[in-house]
């Protein structure tokens, strides 16, 4: 039986036609992936880890991050009266867990605003200072470390490093390489302590972020396996 149709009924019957196959692909769809459109519930707020009693304690010989600055002020006074500290960093090498407390280089960085350049002044264990002018004009001023916000000391904070992960880290790759280091990430961002120990032959690594102010744990990036 041959249909008469006109040109206008033929185009609202394909209408129709590619309308259903969209809704039966639809359909299908959600029978495939029933909750690929379920509400997820919101991501818990990140919370800071809270420091547990210290089972390891390392023994500084009053060589600390807060103490061996105090030898900067000459050097530092010679240089540009309105320096400002931003980052204070210091390294063990071959650390086990008797010599990650002994002193070492710690060196300690300052911005000049009139200047617009790095100073970098190295303590040495004995005491004795080194000062280094960067060469190149820095125009972004760096974000200065605020007295108020620095009250965990070097000393607490590789204790907390020890605590959580980088004892065990010693202990089982003897000789690593541990590093501190003060400062603020980004501008507005709580002053915290980087703590890391590397292991140059497996490329192993443990850091810890530490909140200056309160000693909490903030953050821990490892390769180590956890057990």
């Amino acid at each position: 039986m041959k249909l008469n149709l006109r040109r206008s009924d033929i185009i609202l019957i394909l209408g129709f036609w590619v309308v259903g196959c969209a809704l039966l692909g639809t359909v299908g769809y959600f029978i495939l992936y029933p909750g690929i459109f379920t509400p997820q519930p919101a991501p818990a707020p990140a919370e800071a880890v809270i420091v547990p009693q210290a089972t390891v304690t390392v023994t500084f010989s009053q060589v600390t991050a807060k103490t061996m600055q105090a030898a900067t002020q000459a050097k530092l006074a010679q240089w540009a009266t309105d320096a400002q500290l931003f980052a204070i960093a210091a390294t063990w090498e071959n650390a086990t867990l008797t010599s990650v407390g002994e002193p070492t280089y710690w060196t300690y960085r300052y911005y000049s605003p009139s200047r617009k350049r790095f100073f970098f002044i190295t303590v040495n264990p004995d005491g004795s200072v080194m000062g280094t002018t960067h060469g190149a004009r820095v125009y972004n001023a760096p974000e200065s470390l605020s007295p108020e916000q620095w009250r965990v000391d070097s000393v607490e904070a590789v204790n907390i490093w020890l605590n959580y992960g980088g004892e065990a880290m010693i202990s089982a790759l003897p000789g690593i390489q541990v590093v501190a280091q003060l400062q603020v990430s980004e501008p507005g961002a709580p002053l915290r302590w980087t703590v890391a120990g590397y292991d140059e032959n497996t490329k192993m690594y443990h850091t810890v972020f530490i909140d200056a102010q309160t000693g909490a744990v903030t953050k821990i990036a490892t390769s180590l396996r956890q057990e």
